[in-house]
C-alpha cells in the first residue's frame, strides 16, 4: 500500500462524522498502540533470536489486583524521558501492568518500571510445577438494585524465589486459559487446587496471610450488621 492509498483511506474515515466520544476513543486507542510499540520495540531485542514473543494479557487497576499498585505502593519517580513522558500521557504510576508470554516463559513488567529501569520478571514454564486456580463469586446490587454477580479467578504460581499473584476477570482469565492452550511448553505445567510453594517457610506465611486478611474482614461484617440494625431500629 502506498502514500496515495493511506490518504485516500484516510479521506473516507474522516469522511464517516464521528462524535467527540468517538473521536477522544480512536485517539486513546492510537495512544496506546504507539505505546505498545514502545514496550515491543525495547523488549524484543532482549530475548533469544528464536524465542519470539507470542501472546500478551495487560493487566490494570481496574480489572485486576488493585492493592499492591495504588496508593503508597502505587508511587513511582519517573526520571527518564521515556518514563516521564508516559505518567504524563497516561496519568499512570504503577496500574498498567503486562504479562508476555514466549515459547519458553512469562515475562511479566510494570510499565512505567520497565520504561525507567528496564525491569522486568522471567517465570520459565520449566520452573512451575504447578498453577493455583481459585474462582471467587460475589452477589452484589447495582445502582438500580438489580442483582448482579462479580466474578473473578486468583492465580498463583512460584518460580524459584519469584511468586506471581493475580485476580484475573472472566475475560482476562478465559484468555489465559486460550494462551496457556496454545504454547505446549506452558500447556504441560498443570493446574492445581492447592497453592504451591517451594519452601514450608514459604507455605507457612501464604496461610498466615491468607488467615489474616479472612479475619481483617470480620471487623467491617459486624460494623455493616450494626449499621444496618442501627437503621431498621430508628422510628
Amino acid at each position: 500500500m502506498g502514500f496515495k492509498e493511506v490518504v485516500y483511506q484516510e479521506n473516507q474515515r474522516l469522511g464517516k462524522l464521528m462524535d467527540e466520544a468517538q473521536v477522544q476513543s480512536l485517539y486513546q486507542r492510537s495512544k496506546y498502540y504507539i505505546l505498545m510499540q514502545e514496550i515491543k520495540a525495547k523488549l524484543t531485542p532482549q530475548l533469544p533470536a528464536d524465542e519470539p514473543i507470542l501472546a500478551y494479557l495487560p493487566l490494570t487497576n481496574t480489572d485486576n489486583t488493585a492493592l499492591m499498585n495504588t496508593g503508597i505502593n502505587g508511587l513511582a519517580y519517573a526520571r527518564s524521558k521515556a518514563a516521564r513522558e508516559y505518567v504524563e500521557k497516561f496519568h499512570d504510576t504503577r496500574g498498567n501492568r503486562l504479562m508476555v508470554f514466549t515459547k519458553r516463559q512469562i515475562l511479566f513488567l510494570v510499565v512505567v518500571d520497565f520504561l525507567e529501569d528496564n525491569q522486568y520478571f522471567s517465570y520459565p514454564y520449566s520452573s512451575l510445577q504447578s498453577i493455583f486456580v481459585e474462582k471467587y463469586q460475589r452477589n452484589y446490587f447495582d445502582e438500580k438494585f438489580h442483582r448482579q454477580r462479580f466474578t473473578c479467578y486468583f492465580v498463583d504460581f512460584q518460580s524459584e524465589a519469584h511468586v506471581f499473584i493475580e485476580a484475573l476477570s472472566e475475560q482476562d482469565y478465559q484468555e489465559f486459559c486460550r494462551i496457556k492452550e496454545q504454547i505446549s511448553a506452558f500447556a504441560a505445567v498443570p493446574k492445581s487446587n492447592h497453592v504451591q510453594r517451594n519452601s514450608r517457610l514459604d507455605c507457612i506465611l501464604h496461610k498466615i496471610g491468607a488467615t489474616a486478611v479472612w479475619w481483617i474482614n470480620i471487623p467491617f461484617f459486624l460494623l455493616l450488621v450494626y449499621l444496618i440494625w442501627r437503621l431498621l431500629s430508628v422510628k
